[in-house]
């Protein structure tokens, strides 16, 4: 449903909002765009130019009767999956603002625990044993700290991680350089990923990334973090469990899942090498959701051009 007849006006425009940050997106926009009319509530069928602001698509309409889907996440997932087959889907835009500085720090977070072996001196302390020897860290700076998922992202976790002195590595199916990930990798095999001290998926949810993360990836690892912050259906959970019997990978730091909530029943909980926190890496904030469509929508008050849609099938 892109496919305009005349330029829009402000008047022309009719924005539906499903989002828990409503109250704010809808204030900025009624004060920004005076003449643009807002709602909560399925649009009538006479707007001449429909927008949707949602995470999720509406349980009570069809995503196809928009001409532009803008997600107030960085994934885009859900609402990919709620297309349907059309000759003409909606534009697709997301919101990213500060959601690469926050994964960032959430990831060092983690992997400084890990190198500094912060469990281990808390169980130490506990049993009143001195341990310097089984104490002593292992650093961040001079570590080798894969990233798989170049998007955004992946390429703010890797200057972050590149700033304090790690030797970061791209990883992608296509090996595109980016800037911030030092050297970019294809995945056709696991040899890149030899010798990784951490490593980090960045993928969206695709029917490429299905279970891409599996045996073959995880097999060049030995005493590896593992830290996933994109999308549980592209990590193997059963290659996972091997991995960490095996001790290619040491620790497993798992913010996304392919069921949220994770089960009560769900193995991971209890294991004791795995760390589960419940998909708060990186949380959209308010202002973040609507400065990034404001500036979009002005941007195409001003030209007339729609702003570059997502992929829906590669999911950026």
């Amino acid at each position: 449903m892109t496919k305009l007849e005349r330029p829009v006006r402000q008047e022309d425009i009719a924005v539906r909002i499903l989002d828990k940050h409503a109250d704010v997106i809808e204030a900025a926009l009624t004060s920004r765009f005076p003449r643009v009319r807002v709602s909560r509530e399925p649009l009538p069928g006479a707007a001449p130019f429909r927008v949707l602001i949602s995470f999720r698509p509406p349980a009570d309409e069809k995503l196809d009767q928009y001409h532009w889907v803008h997600s107030t996440g960085a994934g885009v997932d859900a609402i990919c999956a709620g297309l349907t087959e059309t000759s003409e889907p909606p534009v697709i835009t997301r919101t990213t603002g500060r959601m690469g500085e926050q994964i960032a720090e959430y990831c060092l977070a983690y992997a400084l625990g890990f190198l500094q072996r912060k469990a281990l001196r808390d169980e130490l302390q506990a049993a009143r044993i001195w341990g310097k020897g089984e104490a002593a860290p292992r650093f961040l700076f001079g570590s080798k700290v894969a990233i798989i998922g170049t998007g955004d992202i992946g390429a703010a976790i890797g200057r972050a991680f590149a700033a304090l002195g790690a030797e970061v590595a791209g990883y992608s199916r296509s090996g595109k350089a980016v800037a911030g990930l030092g050297k970019v990798r294809t995945l056709k095999n696991a040899d890149g990923l030899s010798g990784m001290d951490v490593v980090i998926l960045a993928l969206p949810s695709t029917a490429a990334t299905e279970g891409l993360v599996s045996d073959e990836l995880l097999s060049g690892l030995s005493g590896t973090l593992l830290i996933n912050i994109g999308r549980g259906s592209t990590l193997d959970t059963k290659a996972l469990r091997r991995a960490l019997e095996e001790g290619k990978v040491s620790r497993a730091v798992l913010d996304v899942f392919e069921e949220e909530p994770l089960p009560h029943d769900d193995w991971r909980w209890a294991h004791p090498q795995v760390t589960v926190t419940p998909h708060v890496a990186g949380l959209t904030l308010p202002d973040d959701a609507v400065n990034r469509f404001c500036e979009l929508l002005e941007d195409f008050l001003e030209t007339g051009n729609l702003p570059p849609s997502l992929d829906p099938d590669r999911g950026y």
